[in-house]
């Protein structure tokens, strides 16, 4: 997939002139009306292997692993855990780093990229597809949006401990790790 987007920057870049940017989307709304408009733009010009490409991309979701960061970051084991899990069963992981203060703004933000980014790595290593996703909200209400504008989020691995876990309510399976 990704040779295929540098095929289609390639042959979308008019010398210095910027030209059509093509990256992986969500699944919301929004980023399916964008992806039909550039299949639909691709096919207007003629570039029929393009677009077609474009809309398979689109519509082979994979199922996703939802790995939810605390504060301090994924410990080791649960990254070895996570990337282990997706690489064996096919499936990309996604990494939730969840603001509940709403305060800290880009604060929150540089250390939930920097405490997320080991994960990254272990997954790039292993060639497993790994995004990162960072929200403000409340922790279960942002995991339950986030599963649903995701699709195919399979389950949700956390380390939340048991009691806790009893008074979430998921709509998908959530699996705690004690690490």
């Amino acid at each position: 997939m990704r040779k295929t987007m540098s095929k289609v920057r390639e042959s979308l870049s008019l010398g210095s002139k910027p030209g059509i940017s093509l990256h992986l989307r969500g699944a919301g709304l929004r980023e399916a009306m964008e992806t039909y408009g550039e299949a639909i733009s691709m096919a207007e010009v003629g570039e029929l292997s393009i677009a077609r490409e474009i809309m398979g991309e689109f519509h082979a979701e994979h199922r996703k692993i939802l790995v939810l960061a605390e504060g301090d970051g994924v410990p080791e084991a649960m990254i070895a855990y996570a990337v282990n899990l997706a690489e064996r069963l096919g499936f990309d992981l996604v990494l939730l780093s969840v603001d509940e203060t709403a305060r800290s703004g880009s604060r929150f933000e540089e250390r939930a990229r920097a405490a997320g980014q080991p994960l990254l790595d272990a997954a790039a290593r292993r060639g497993v597809a790994c995004a990162h996703l960072l929200r403000q909200g409340i922790r279960d209400e942002v995991l339950n949006a986030v599963s649903v504008e995701l699709r195919r989020v399979e389950f949700v691995i956390t380390r939340r401990a048991e009691s806790e876990r009893r008074h979430a309510a998921l709509t998908v399976p959530e699996f705690s790790l004690k690490c």
